[in-house]
């Protein structure tokens, strides 16, 4: 989840009021104005986005039509002091259904999100049938070319094999493309489009060849990348942020902590030449 408001109290209560309701949350980002919630829900792809309307700079309604083009299936939560036809109307028309007023009551905020968090259940299960019938179809069709290739005296192994070579060829080349483009904002959808392989079947190709999943495989790079750039005492822990592929200091640190169980300043500390 991601909650974006200039007013770091209403951020805080919204938090307080669905870590409290919902321990299925392993998440809540939070951001301050519609330029970091674009930069975060890029980063962090969040199912839910609470987005106050109103607010300096870029305003909820433009983050929210720029966040659809990159995270579609993302749900919104417009929250505004503003009860105005007008406004409603704008985000109805970027397809957002779910609309609260602050003060936000308790209420309000925990209906709007439990009708959401029942849409995105549902769509995941069907999302999950789906690649069920993808992977059953891939391994049907596999079959039968073994069977057409036994009726014409191939050695069934042979194909196994050659399909195992041939896949685990895409793989590193995928390992290859995320080792070369890691800076920028790679998507596992992005990947699996480029070497040809469904989301689905590349995930899982992924993971039983290599032993962890993409997202993890591409913040190691990251946070390798960033361990090497600390031993330049003339880049900034800011710069060095950017150049691995993150947008958000914030995030970024917590991040590199999870991963190399020190912030990046303590880090840096203990790793000067």
């Amino acid at each position: 989840m991601l909650i974006v408001d200039d007013e770091s109290l209403e951020r805080k209560a919204l938090k307080k009021m669905i870590y409290l309701h919902d321990t299925d949350v392993l998440m809540v980002e939070e951001a301050q104005n519609g330029r970091i919630a674009i930069e975060l829900a890029r980063e962090i792809r969040p199912d839910i986005i609470f987005m106050d309307i109103k607010m300096p700079g870029i305003d909820g309604v433009e983050a929210v039509k720029q966040i659809k083009r990159f995270a579609p299936k993302t749900k919104f939560i417009m929250v505004s002091a503003f009860d105005t036809f007008e406004y409603a109307r704008e985000v109805m028309r970027q397809g957002v259904k779910e609309y609260i007023l602050k003060p936000s009551r308790q209420m309000d905020v925990l209906d709007a999100f439990c009708r959401l968090k029942e849409e995105i259940i549902d769509e995941k299960l069907k999302q999950q049938e789906q690649k069920m019938l993808e992977d059953q179809l891939i391994r049907a069709n596999h079959i039968a070319n073994l069977l057409v290739n036994r009726e014409k005296g191939v050695n069934q192994e042979e194909v196994h094999n050659h399909q195992h070579h041939h896949e685990k060829g895409l793989l590193y080349k995928a390992k290859e493309y995320i080792e070369e483009h890691y800076q920028e904002a790679l998507s596992l959808e992005g990947v699996a489009e480029n070497i040809k392989l469904s989301p689905y079947y590349f995930s899982k190709l992924f993971k039983e060849h290599f032993g962890l999943n993409f997202i993890d495989f591409l913040t190691e790079i990251r946070i390798d990348h960033a361990k090497r750039h600390m031993l330049d005492p003339e880049k900034s822990l800011k710069e060095i942020c950017f150049e691995v592929g993150y947008k958000d200091p914030n995030y970024f640190s917590r991040v590199f902590k999870k991963y190399a169980g020190l912030s990046p300043s303590d880090y840096r500390k203990n790793n000067q030449i």
